[in-house]
C-alpha cells in the first residue's frame, strides 16, 4: 500500500495504482497538460473510497510507503485506464 500526498491531504491506496498516478503526473507535467483521476483509496476507517485529483504541471504528487493492508481497494483496472492515458500523452493523442 502507499500513500498518494497532494497537497496537505494523503490517500491509502495500492503500490499499482499509486505509480500509475504518479508516471500520468510525469507525462502531463511534461506535455503541460492537467486531467482529473478518480483514484480507488481506502478512508481512515478501512473502507472502500474514491479520491478525485486534478494533475496539473504545478501540483507535486507524492508516494510514500503505508501498512500493507488485505483489504485494499481493487485497482487493476484502473491502473490500465490510468497507464493507457499515460501513454497517449506521451504519444501526443490527449483522450
Amino acid at each position: 500500500m502507499k500513500y498518494l500526498i497532494y497537497g496537505v491531504a494523503s490517500v491509502m491506496t495500492s503500490d499499482e495504482a499509486a505509480y500509475a498516478v504518479l508516471d500520468y503526473a510525469t507525462a502531463l507535467a511534461q506535455s503541460g497538460l492537467a486531467d482529473r483521476v478518480d483514484v480507488p483509496s481506502v478512508d481512515d476507517y478501512g473502507m472502500a473510497a474514491t479520491s478525485s485529483f486534478i494533475l496539473a504541471p504545478a501540483i507535486g504528487v507524492l508516494v510514500q510507503s503505508a501498512p500493507d493492508d488485505e483489504l485494499g481497494p481493487e485497482t487493476t483496472r484502473f491502473a490500465a485506464e490510468i497507464r493507457m492515458r499515460t501513454h497517449a500523452v506521451q504519444a501526443g493523442r490527449v483522450h
